[in-house]
Protein backbone atom coordinates (compact mmCIF):
# COMPACT_ATOMS: atom_id res chain seq x y z
CA UNK A 1 0.00 0.00 0.00
CA UNK A 2 1.43 3.24 -1.16
CA UNK A 3 2.16 5.83 1.95
CA UNK A 4 0.12 8.89 2.00
CA UNK A 5 2.09 11.57 1.42
CA UNK A 6 1.15 15.17 2.77
CA UNK A 7 2.76 18.60 2.09
CA UNK A 8 4.18 21.36 4.08
CA UNK A 9 2.40 24.21 1.89
CA UNK A 10 -1.35 23.46 3.07
CA UNK A 11 0.30 24.30 6.66
CA UNK A 12 2.09 27.08 5.20
CA UNK A 13 -1.19 28.23 3.87
CA UNK A 14 -3.47 27.65 6.51
CA UNK A 15 -1.32 29.78 8.82
CA UNK A 16 -0.75 32.37 6.19
CA UNK A 17 -4.98 32.66 6.09
CA UNK A 18 -5.35 32.02 9.96
CA UNK A 19 -2.10 32.91 11.71
CA UNK A 20 -3.15 30.46 14.31
CA UNK A 21 -4.36 27.29 14.69
CA UNK A 22 -5.08 24.25 16.98
CA UNK A 23 -4.14 21.10 16.43
CA UNK A 24 -7.31 19.65 15.20
CA UNK A 25 -7.38 22.38 12.68
CA UNK A 26 -4.12 21.92 11.40
CA UNK A 27 -5.00 18.10 10.88
CA UNK A 28 -8.13 19.09 9.12
CA UNK A 29 -6.14 21.24 7.12
CA UNK A 30 -3.40 18.50 6.15
CA UNK A 31 -5.45 16.01 5.82
CA UNK A 32 -4.89 13.57 8.70
CA UNK A 33 -5.70 12.23 12.20
CA UNK A 34 -1.55 11.65 13.03
CA UNK A 35 -0.43 14.14 15.62
CA UNK A 36 3.75 13.34 14.59
CA UNK A 37 2.60 13.62 10.79
CA UNK A 38 1.51 17.39 12.02
CA UNK A 39 4.71 17.54 14.21
CA UNK A 40 7.18 16.81 11.81
CA UNK A 41 5.65 19.06 9.11
CA UNK A 42 5.77 22.18 11.71
CA UNK A 43 9.34 21.53 12.68
CA UNK A 44 10.14 21.94 8.61
CA UNK A 45 8.26 25.69 9.18
CA UNK A 46 10.06 26.43 12.35
CA UNK A 47 6.64 27.26 14.68
CA UNK A 48 5.70 28.27 18.04
CA UNK A 49 3.46 26.98 20.70
CA UNK A 50 1.61 29.17 22.96
CA UNK A 51 2.18 29.63 26.46
CA UNK A 52 -1.30 30.56 27.32
CA UNK A 53 -4.28 27.80 27.01
CA UNK A 54 -2.20 25.09 27.81
CA UNK A 55 0.32 25.52 24.50
CA UNK A 56 -3.17 25.20 22.98
CA UNK A 57 -2.73 27.10 19.79
CA UNK A 58 0.29 27.11 17.00
CA UNK A 59 1.82 29.40 15.08
CA UNK A 60 5.09 30.21 12.90
CA UNK A 61 7.75 32.22 13.76
CA UNK A 62 7.79 34.06 11.02
CA UNK A 63 4.00 35.68 11.62
CA UNK A 64 4.84 36.93 14.70
CA UNK A 65 5.75 40.79 15.50
CA UNK A 66 7.30 40.33 19.24
CA UNK A 67 7.02 43.22 21.80
CA UNK A 68 10.39 44.60 23.58
CA UNK A 69 9.02 42.09 26.28
CA UNK A 70 9.50 38.90 23.14
CA UNK A 71 5.06 38.86 23.60
CA UNK A 72 2.82 38.71 21.38
CA UNK A 73 -0.82 37.99 21.24
CA UNK A 74 -2.84 36.95 18.34
CA UNK A 75 -6.88 36.54 19.28
CA UNK A 76 -7.19 35.05 21.93
CA UNK A 77 -3.40 32.82 22.17
CA UNK A 78 -0.48 34.45 23.18
CA UNK A 79 2.89 33.77 22.74
CA UNK A 80 6.68 34.33 23.52
CA UNK A 81 10.21 34.10 21.89
CA UNK A 82 11.07 32.60 24.88
CA UNK A 83 9.14 29.61 24.43
CA UNK A 84 6.92 28.13 27.80
CA UNK A 85 5.22 29.73 30.39
CA UNK A 86 8.21 28.93 33.12
CA UNK A 87 10.81 29.95 30.53
CA UNK A 88 8.69 32.90 29.81
CA UNK A 89 8.22 34.08 33.49
CA UNK A 90 11.86 33.35 34.55
CA UNK A 91 13.65 35.45 31.94
CA UNK A 92 10.76 38.32 32.48
CA UNK A 93 12.15 38.31 35.93
CA UNK A 94 15.65 38.21 35.27
CA UNK A 95 15.37 41.28 32.81
CA UNK A 96 13.36 43.34 35.18
CA UNK A 97 14.71 46.31 37.06
CA UNK A 98 12.39 45.12 39.99
CA UNK A 99 11.41 41.88 39.89
CA UNK A 100 7.68 40.76 39.82
CA UNK A 101 5.32 40.19 42.04
CA UNK A 102 2.75 37.39 41.16
CA UNK A 103 -0.18 40.11 40.15
CA UNK A 104 2.48 42.27 38.64
CA UNK A 105 3.44 39.53 36.59
CA UNK A 106 -0.15 38.17 35.43
CA UNK A 107 -1.25 41.40 34.31
CA UNK A 108 1.83 41.69 32.31
CA UNK A 109 1.23 37.85 31.21
CA UNK A 110 -2.36 37.78 30.67
CA UNK A 111 -2.51 34.56 32.16
CA UNK A 112 -2.49 32.77 35.96
CA UNK A 113 1.28 32.45 37.11
CA UNK A 114 0.56 31.63 40.80
CA UNK A 115 1.93 27.58 40.02
CA UNK A 116 4.33 28.47 37.33
CA UNK A 117 6.08 30.85 40.10
CA UNK A 118 5.97 28.50 42.45
CA UNK A 119 7.37 25.87 40.46
CA UNK A 120 10.76 27.82 39.87
CA UNK A 121 10.76 29.03 43.23
CA UNK A 122 11.33 25.47 44.47
CA UNK A 123 13.69 24.65 41.76
CA UNK A 124 15.76 27.65 42.59
CA UNK A 125 15.45 29.73 39.36
CA UNK A 126 13.82 32.26 40.72
CA UNK A 127 14.59 34.25 44.24
CA UNK A 128 11.13 34.78 46.55
CA UNK A 129 11.16 37.68 49.18
CA UNK A 130 8.05 39.02 50.98
CA UNK A 131 7.47 42.50 51.08
CA UNK A 132 4.68 45.03 51.94
CA UNK A 133 2.75 42.26 52.79
CA UNK A 134 3.27 40.18 49.28
CA UNK A 135 5.62 37.80 47.63
CA UNK A 136 7.94 39.47 44.78
CA UNK A 137 10.33 37.38 42.81
CA UNK A 138 13.51 38.10 41.84
CA UNK A 139 16.48 36.85 39.74
CA UNK A 140 18.19 34.49 41.49
CA UNK A 141 21.83 35.93 40.67
CA UNK A 142 22.75 37.53 44.02
CA UNK A 143 23.98 40.72 42.51
CA UNK A 144 21.52 41.14 39.92
CA UNK A 145 18.78 40.16 42.77
CA UNK A 146 20.56 42.83 45.10
CA UNK A 147 19.89 45.33 42.64
CA UNK A 148 16.52 44.39 41.95
CA UNK A 149 15.54 44.19 45.21
CA UNK A 150 17.08 48.23 46.13
CA UNK A 151 14.79 49.32 43.22
CA UNK A 152 11.66 47.92 44.73
CA UNK A 153 12.48 49.20 47.87
CA UNK A 154 13.05 52.62 46.25
CA UNK A 155 9.76 52.65 44.40
CA UNK A 156 7.79 51.38 47.79
CA UNK A 157 5.23 54.50 49.30
CA UNK A 158 6.66 56.63 51.67
CA UNK A 159 6.75 55.90 55.68
CA UNK A 160 7.47 58.68 56.93
CA UNK A 161 8.40 62.30 57.20
CA UNK A 162 11.16 63.80 58.73
CA UNK A 163 11.63 67.48 58.68
CA UNK A 164 9.53 68.13 55.95
CA UNK A 165 11.14 65.36 53.46
CA UNK A 166 9.84 61.48 52.94
CA UNK A 167 11.88 58.74 53.75
CA UNK A 168 11.76 56.12 51.63
CA UNK A 169 11.45 52.49 52.52
CA UNK A 170 15.38 51.78 52.26
CA UNK A 171 15.87 54.81 54.08
CA UNK A 172 14.15 53.74 56.89
CA UNK A 173 15.24 49.91 56.88
CA UNK A 174 18.77 51.51 57.11
CA UNK A 175 18.16 53.80 60.25
CA UNK A 176 16.20 50.71 61.73
CA UNK A 177 19.17 48.60 61.89
CA UNK A 178 22.05 51.14 62.64
CA UNK A 179 19.29 51.47 65.57
CA UNK A 180 18.98 47.81 66.48
CA UNK A 181 22.87 47.07 66.45
CA UNK A 182 23.74 50.00 69.70
CA UNK A 183 21.10 47.77 71.55
CA UNK A 184 22.07 45.30 73.89
CA UNK A 185 21.20 41.20 73.50
CA UNK A 186 17.31 41.74 75.62
CA UNK A 187 16.44 45.44 73.57
CA UNK A 188 17.26 44.13 70.59
CA UNK A 189 14.78 41.05 71.10
CA UNK A 190 12.27 43.58 72.25
CA UNK A 191 12.84 46.05 69.71
CA UNK A 192 12.17 42.86 67.02
CA UNK A 193 9.47 42.14 68.59
CA UNK A 194 7.68 44.95 68.81
CA UNK A 195 8.81 45.86 64.63
CA UNK A 196 7.17 42.71 63.95
CA UNK A 197 3.77 43.32 65.83
CA UNK A 198 3.77 47.04 63.76
CA UNK A 199 4.23 44.79 60.22
CA UNK A 200 1.66 42.74 61.14
CA UNK A 201 1.20 39.33 59.51
CA UNK A 202 4.16 38.11 58.19
CA UNK A 203 6.47 40.58 60.46
CA UNK A 204 7.94 37.57 62.11
CA UNK A 205 10.12 36.93 58.94
CA UNK A 206 10.29 40.01 57.65
CA UNK A 207 12.17 41.50 60.18
CA UNK A 208 14.20 37.93 61.19
CA UNK A 209 15.83 39.13 57.46
CA UNK A 210 16.17 42.38 58.44
CA UNK A 211 18.29 41.61 61.14
CA UNK A 212 19.52 38.44 61.02
CA UNK A 213 18.16 36.65 63.34
CA UNK A 214 16.07 33.59 64.32
CA UNK A 215 12.41 33.40 63.73
CA UNK A 216 12.23 31.99 66.92
CA UNK A 217 14.28 35.18 68.87
CA UNK A 218 11.77 37.82 66.77
CA UNK A 219 8.25 35.53 68.08
CA UNK A 220 10.25 35.79 71.60
CA UNK A 221 10.29 39.26 72.01
CA UNK A 222 6.68 39.81 70.05
CA UNK A 223 5.29 37.65 72.88
CA UNK A 224 7.49 39.39 76.15
CA UNK A 225 5.71 42.70 74.74
CA UNK A 226 2.17 41.18 74.50
CA UNK A 227 2.12 39.51 77.87
CA UNK A 228 4.02 42.48 79.42
CA UNK A 229 6.90 40.37 80.56
CA UNK A 230 10.10 42.42 80.66
CA UNK A 231 12.58 42.74 83.51
CA UNK A 232 13.14 46.54 83.40
CA UNK A 233 16.40 45.95 85.77
CA UNK A 234 17.93 44.32 82.87
CA UNK A 235 17.32 47.66 80.90
CA UNK A 236 17.48 50.60 82.75
CA UNK A 237 19.94 51.47 85.38
CA UNK A 238 19.58 50.72 88.88
CA UNK A 239 17.04 53.17 90.55
CA UNK A 240 15.92 54.45 87.51
CA UNK A 241 11.93 53.55 87.77
CA UNK A 242 9.97 50.20 88.37
CA UNK A 243 11.50 47.08 88.31
CA UNK A 244 8.80 44.77 86.00
CA UNK A 245 5.91 45.30 84.80
CA UNK A 246 3.46 42.71 84.99
CA UNK A 247 0.43 42.05 82.90
CA UNK A 248 -2.54 43.12 84.80
CA UNK A 249 -5.44 40.28 85.01
CA UNK A 250 -7.27 41.41 87.85
CA UNK A 251 -9.95 43.34 85.79
CA UNK A 252 -9.02 46.51 87.47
Amino acid sequence: MRTLQFSVEALRLFFQEHIIGTMEQLKDALGTSVDMTIYRKLRQLSYLTSYSHHGKYYTLDELTDFDSFGLWRFDVARFSKYGTLLKTARMLIERSDRGYSVSELRVHLGVDVKEALLQLYRDHRVYREEIAGRYVYFCFEPKRRRQQHLRRLEEQPPLSTVEGRHVLAHEVSAAIILFYSVLDEQQRRLFAGLEALRFGHGGDSMISRLFNIDNRTVARGRSELLQRDIKIDRIRKKGGGRLNIKKNTSGH
